[in-house]
């Protein structure tokens, strides 16, 4: 045997070896603070007892959309904080001021745009830093981000309402851009897991929407200012997201947890197995535009044009019209709604064929048609149809039941599409092809408040 050529030939096994070492690095890191690294090589599963992991994957992603969630509920506090401070008579006629009608538009923008730039950016480049690094920075960074939004309660900004606006806007797009890193890679490690993981996931989601409306009921029965209530309200975010970050870093000791991320729900590690992104629009590119036409259609009057919708005006002056109808129309019921979906979802998973969805995830247009129809204020060119609280109250239930459910077929089903190597990559399509739809949506709603 020729000498040079065995010194090659091990050269070229060192090399390889070293090239494994360099793949494996970012999963040998998730595995260091574990209570046996033996999950690396050990191909039996092991048991998630008492369903921890599952519950913290609840907590993740009801966390993932802290941001979104308890901002766009605060609909009290930012009414109060962009009111009319200079009151005259020809003004008192005027029921929302500029920054009033439009912030939740405004608002829908700054977290839709920089969530598709840095899912995009996630997908692209996320691999350079490790999962435990993304997930755990931005979690931090939403907690500093939410801590400076809860600070600002506080703080009168009567006399510089512009400045605050622009600061409010700037602090959400850091949060956003925090929270798609942390949906990003929390999506992608949960298609490792089976779909029941998922689906806590995507049901956190809504569920958070739900908590979210219920702390800012609870804050409004005591009937104390928008101010304290918002205190209240914004420091539940920031135990949530604290509590997130503190039970990530304690999640890393689970070797249910570890064992899956390293070899997946089948058992067989996929590590080296590259997954093409144009293989996996092949397969799936009919969910990704079923998911695209959910969430633009429902971004498209949520809540830009549903937080405007009034109760009839046989109620004026009651507590239901003044202080508790947005609140529990616009955001309790919707999230119940979607929450509701979601979980129904989970335990029929049809339609299976994906055709079935993306046609009724179109097909809710109608619903933007009847909402755009009823009581919203102020109003100067369409005719409100269905003024009555029990006609808006239906509608909003379908259409928010409607959404949760297509979501959750949607996410668990492109995923059974796909090889088990591929689902991690599927995974982040769908979530951008969300975002965009996300995105799609907040344009188009800020043209539809305009032509209320």
């Amino acid at each position: 045997m020729d000498p040079t050529g065995s010194l090659n030939n091990d050269a070229i096994e060192t090399i390889e070896n070293e090239e494994e070492i360099l793949d494996d690095s970012e999963e040998r890191e998730l595995v260091t603070d574990s209570c046996s690294t033996k999950v690396l090589d050990c191909r039996e599963q092991p048991r998630d007892r008492y369903w921890i992991v599952y519950i913290l994957f609840y907590l993740f992603g009801v966390s993932s959309l802290v941001p979104w969630n308890f901002l766009i509920t605060a609909n009290d506090y930012w009414m109060y904080k962009f009111r009319d401070v200079n009151p005259s008579n020809l003004t008192m006629l005027v029921r929302k001021t500029q920054f009033q009608a439009e912030f939740t538009s405004y608002l829908n923008v700054a977290t839709a745009i920089p969530n598709l730039i840095f899912l995009v950016l996630n997908s692209l480049y996320g691999h350079l830093v490790s999962i435990k690094s993304r997930l755990q920075g931005s979690l931090i960074v939403i907690m500093l981000s939410f801590l400076v939004t809860t600070a600002l309660v506080q703080v009168d900004t009567d006399d510089w309402q512009n400045g605050f606006f622009i600061v409010t806007i700037v602090t959400v797009v850091i949060m956003t851009a925090a929270s798609a890193v942390f949906i990003g890679g929390l999506i992608g490690v949960a298609s490792k897991f089976s779909k029941e993981y998922m689906g806590a996931v995507v049901s956190g989601q809504s569920l958070g929407g739900i908590m979210a409306a219920v702390a800012q009921i609870v804050s409004l029965a005591f009937k104390v200012s928008p101010l304290h209530s918002a205190l209240v309200y914004f420091i539940i975010a920031d135990v949530v997201v604290a509590t997130s970050l503190l039970s990530y870093l304690a999640l890393h000791r689970v070797d249910f947890f570890t064992h899956h991320v390293l070899h997946g729900s089948s058992g067989v590690s996929n590590r080296h197995r590259d997954a093409s992104l144009t293989s996996v629009m092949k397969k799936i590119w009919v969910y990704a535009f079923s998911m695209f036409s959910v969430f633009a259609v429902t971004m498209a009057v949520y809540p830009a044009v549903t937080v405007l919708v009034e109760s009839h005006p046989t109620t004026a002056g009651t507590d239901w019209n003044n202080i508790f109808f947005v609140p529990v129309v616009n955001y309790l019921i919707f999230n119940c709604g979607d929450y509701s979906g979601r979980l129904v979802a989970g335990f029929l998973l049809k339609p299976s064929r994906a055709w079935v969805s993306a046609v009724a995830s179109v097909a809710r247009v109608a619903g933007v048609a009847m909402l755009m129809v009823c009581n919203a204020q102020p109003r100067r060119h369409l005719p409100v149809l269905f003024p009555w609280d029990w006609q808006y109250i239906i509608i909003m239930i379908v259409f928010a039941f409607s959404n949760g459910y297509l979501t959750n077929i949607i996410m668990i089903n492109s995923t059974r599409e796909v090889e088990a190597h591929e689902r991690e990559k599927a995974s982040s399509v769908i979530a951008t092809m969300l975002s965009v739809g996300l995105t799609a949506g907040a344009a188009l709603g800020m043209l539809l408040v305009r032509l209320l």
